[in-house]
């Protein structure tokens, strides 16, 4: 049974046993990935507060990705997604100002040392997927939508073949984060052979083995794309793209 030596102060009794709970799941081997946690009943006794209280840190945990809540099953240790950072950072972004010049920077940073990474780290079978990738985003008929799917899954097969996965994790959020910037990026006029023929040089430098090139192109690419989305934005148009 985990150790209950800590003390509770009276405001956000909730939150203080999410923490209690977290810090459990995350430094113990007492509740593994799919293990049912303890009833609401014996954790509400374990740590001496109502059930309601527990109720509530658990929807905290939920929040935080830690715990999947099943209706009549209870709740369940679950690791956590991506999608859980993205929204704390979306979050965070919106409270401290940061702004898209800032998200691209960082992009840049990320993108660029990926690249690097994946031209010495890249496999048969991420290579072989880059080059279906880029045959499907090359089909003209395609939608805003499916376009900028295949691009955002373009980077993201190659911080995947960094061999980073805490560089993969946080492409995969800022990727996330940019899906409405890179979509306004292809739909200038010429925004898609553009790409197209930016994203082949990158495969051409992955394929090589040549990390110099691959960051070249990368950082071109990166460069060119901020460009069309300044394009676009001069023609003061509005797109939202829902991945």
């Amino acid at each position: 049974m985990t150790d209950n030596s800590f003390t509770l102060v009276r405001d956000n009794l909730s939150v203080q046993i999410a923490d209690r709970l977290e810090d459990t799941i995350v430094n113990s081997d007492a509740f593994p990935v799919n293990e049912k946690l303890p009833s609401e009943q014996q954790l509400a006794e374990q740590y001496r507060v109502s059930r309601p209280v527990v109720r509530e840190a658990l929807k905290v945990l939920q929040e935080r990705g830690l715990v999947a809540l099943k209706n009549g099953l209870g709740a369940f240790v679950t690791k956590p997604k991506n999608s859980t950072v993205f929204s704390a950072v979306s979050r965070i972004m919106q409270m401290n100002n940061i702004s898209d010049d800032d998200l691209t920077q960082m992009r840049a940073m990320l993108e660029v040392n990926a690249a690097r990474l994946a031209a010495a780290n890249i496999t048969d079978d991420i290579l072989e997927a880059l080059r279906s990738n880029i045959e499907e985003f090359s089909d003209k008929t395609l939608s805003p939508k499916e376009r900028v799917t295949l691009d955002c899954s373009f980077h993201n097969l190659i911080a995947k073949a960094s061999g980073n996965a805490l560089l993969e994790i946080f492409n995969d959020v800022l990727i996330s984060l940019l899906t409405d910037y890179m979509g306004k990026g292809v739909l200038v006029a010429g925004g898609i052979d553009d790409a197209i023929t930016r994203h082949k040089k990158i495969l051409h430098a992955l394929e090589a083995h040549n990390t110099t090139d691959a960051v070249v192109a990368m950082n071109e690419h990166i460069a060119a794309s901020k460009r069309n989305v300044e394009i676009f934005a001069a023609n003061k148009t509005e797109v939202t793209i829902n991945i």
